[in-house]
């Protein structure tokens, strides 16, 4: 596409920046997005993915896993002061960016308020059977009861979509039955920790594996905890993913200035 103009070589550059965020490589991604003249881009105002949000949307997700959390949510802010302002029906696609950006944050509260605001913008869709374990997640996280049977729904519709579509969901699925149950989880971490290798993707990877080392230690399996650790720590190491790393150090999440966005009620 990069020779069919700014526009086209402005959309090439974003899905190339994504397809690296899946294979955990952010700061490449980020550098991508940071060097697109948004300027430049003629605007497509018939086009259901509008680079103007599009651009910024990754962009946040970049700057998250890169630790970067302020410069993430003013991105994500950028993008929907945007779309509030400048075109309203693109609002439900920036839900499906804001919704796992503020789950990367560990924000659950936010989660669950774009979670919810996909499911009943949307309709039955690719985008509502992931705000459903998106919900499921954040449900989890904050210790509240989750619907069980609507989640398993969600992710076989997901899988009949996509296995790749899978791998994301159950993802978030293992968590969330980590939250619920540590000693429990090691089966659902070690299937989504495959799921993730089959298809290439490791944006969560660091942190499945710290899960799993929680997850060995509260079975009382020591020494496989400690080897998951340290690879859990090398694999963030590796991919610069300093969200993950301060919280596998140890190092208390700071107080950011920018604070959670949640959709208007």
């Amino acid at each position: 596409m990069r020779p069919h103009g700014r526009s086209a070589s402005a959309r090439a550059d974003w899905a190339l920046a994504r397809t690296l965020f899946w294979m955990g490589r952010f700061e490449a991604s980020h550098t991508l997005l940071a060097a697109i003249r948004r300027d430049a881009i003629t605007p497509e105002t018939d086009s259901e993915f509008r680079l103007e949000l599009l651009i910024p949307a990754q962009q946040s997700w970049a700057l998250a896993m890169l630790g970067e959390v302020d410069a993430a949510l003013e991105q994500a802010a950028h993008a929907l002061h945007w779309a509030q302002t400048q075109a309203p029906l693109h609002l439900d696609r920036l839900a499906s960016y804001l919704a796992p950006l503020h789950c990367w944050l560990d924000a659950p509260e936010a989660t669950l308020a774009w979670s919810r605001h996909i499911q009943a913008s949307v309709g039955s869709s690719q985008s509502a059977d992931n705000a459903v374990l998106l919900e499921y997640w954040a449900l989890s996280r904050l210790g509240r009861a989750t619907d069980e049977g609507r989640t398993q729904f969600a992710l076989a519709a997901l899988r009949r979509r996509s296995p790749t579509q899978e791998a994301h969901a159950f993802s978030l699925y293992a968590q969330a039955r980590f939250q619920q149950s540590p000693a429990h989880a090691l089966t659902h971490l070690n299937a989504a920790l495959d799921l993730n290798a089959r298809f290439g993707l490791h944006h969560w990877e660091a942190h499945l594996q710290h899960l799993k080392s929680k997850s060995l230690d509260a079975t009382g399996q020591l020494g496989e905890a400690s080897r998951f650790l340290h690879l859990a720590e090398e694999t963030a190491q590796r991919q610069g993913a300093r969200l993950f790393l301060d919280d596998i150090a140890g190092i208390e999440s700071r107080t950011h200035a920018s604070p959670p966005l949640e959709p208007a009620t």
